[in-house]
């Protein structure tokens, strides 16, 4: 055993490691130094981000809201007579043609009522009749004997009155008889006279009271215009299309009852389409009559856009409920599509894109690319392939861009995005179109 102990001592010896702070120190160290050379050679390389090269653009501006697909030309059809649906002739998507029956309206009971009517007429005038009596034929015979006879005493009276007369002025007789004879010939003519208003009389008592005729004809044109009402009702009653067309909107059947007024169909051309589109009162006032709109429709294979233009603008807003159940002021504008027959569906809803402002060669950049700086804002530009942070005045704005009226120009190329990690001035750039 001692023999092995004094031999293991005499061993030469093995390299040994530092300690373990000496061995922290040379790690961190070389962590240091790889991070230097990391830095170094960062800076170094380009930095790679999407760049804009500016040229002067077309400016737009304006906003979108949602339009309804509607027929060029249509004529709402409506129920002109109360009644019973009796007979339907269409249905929805028929063709038909102008003068055509489309439905009939039962009248029935319209019929009754012009019945009613007639009796009423006819009692009118048996009332009418028995309110004139003819004079009683003895009283009037009688009336004329006596006139008759009062006239041959007048004459009696009258041919001795002439010759009391030639007496008086003979000085034949006194004044007095003169006087007597001419008070005789006035009571005679007095009688005759009362005999003839007696004749008169009769007449009258058989004739109507004063009114009664004005009565009667206004009663009989009372129930004239309402005969003419009936039989207007029922000339109505068949409803015929007013232009050829298609059918939509029929919802009704046979048998269902209808009021007046009642919208029961629409013929439309086809072929044509509007738009109806509801904007704000204070978007309105932008619109022009004339001015073109795009309109966006949704496919399965896409968005599809089309053309239109604004035929009219309504003079006066009307309350309609938003989507978020907001209560809000806006105007109908109308709109014309410009495509012949493009391929819709009348009824769904599409997206109207108008423009309020255009304005021609500008400068245009992307709003993202603008940042604060200075109690301003500024871009980021790429100057002999190098970063460097140029201010800019801008001027009218869109959703998604804006228009710089200082600080750049035809040619300019800015940083699209002014947050890009490592971006300083000086850094240089790997533009990426």
């Amino acid at each position: 055993m001692a023999l092995e102990k004094s031999k293991f001592k005499l061993t030469p010896k093995t390299f040994k490691l530092p300690k373990f702070k000496h061995r922290k120190l040379i790690i961190m160290g070389g962590l240091a130094v790889l991070v230097l050379i990391y830095v170094v050679v960062s800076n170094a390389q380009p930095l790679s981000t999407g760049v804009v090269t500016l040229h002067p653009q077309n400016f737009s501006k304006g906003f979108t809201e949602e339009g309804e697909i509607i027929a060029a030309q249509e004529w709402p059809i409506f129920n002109p007579v109360e009644g019973k649906l009796q007979t339907l002739k269409v249905q929805n998507g028929d063709t038909v043609k102008k003068g055509q029956v489309l439905f009939e309206i039962g009248t029935s009971d319209l019929n009754y009522q012009l019945e009613a009517l007639k009796a009423q007429v006819q009692s009118l005038e048996g009332q009418r009749l028995q309110s004139y009596k003819s004079p009683n034929a003895a009283q009037v015979a009688q009336q004329n004997l006596m006139i008759q006879q009062a006239e041959k005493d007048a004459q009696i009276e009258e041919l001795n009155l002439k010759r009391m007369k030639a007496l008086y002025d003979s000085g034949s007789i006194s004044l007095v008889q003169y006087e007597e004879a001419q008070s005789t010939f006035d009571k005679a003519k007095n009688i005759l006279e009362q005999q003839k208003y007696g004749l008169q009389l009769i007449y009258e008592q058989s004739e109507a009271s004063q009114g009664t005729e004005m009565y009667y004809n206004n009663q009989k044109n009372a129930l004239q215009a309402q005969t003419d009402q009936l039989i207007d009702k029922i000339s109505k009653a068949k409803v015929v299309a007013l232009q050829d067309g298609l059918v939509k909107d029929l919802t009704l059947k046979e048998g269902n009852l209808v009021p007046l007024g009642q919208q029961i169909l629409t013929v439309f051309v086809s072929g044509g389409y509007k738009l109806e589109s509801y904007v704000l009162a204070s978007d309105a006032l932008d619109i022009k009559v004339g001015s073109t709109v795009q309109v966006i429709q949704a496919t399965s294979a896409g968005n599809k856009s089309l053309t239109g233009k604004v035929e009219a603008v309504a003079v006066s807003a009307i309350e309609r409920i938003s989507p978020l159940g907001l209560k809000e002021n806006r105007v109908k504008v109308t709109i014309l599509l410009t495509e012949s027959s493009p391929v819709v569906v009348l009824g769904s809803n599409v997206d109207v894109k108008y423009t309020t402002l255009e304005v021609l060669d500008k400068l245009l950049i992307p709003k993202t690319a603008l940042f604060p700086y200075q109690q301003g804002e500024a871009v980021w530009v790429v100057e002999q392939g190098k970063a460097k942070i140029q201010p800019v005045k801008k001027g009218q704005e869109n959703d998604n861009q804006v228009i710089i009226e200082q600080g750049l120009t035809d040619g300019s190329i800015i940083i699209e995005d002014p947050n890009l990690t490592g971006l300083k001035e000086g850094k240089r750039i790997k533009s990426i179109l």
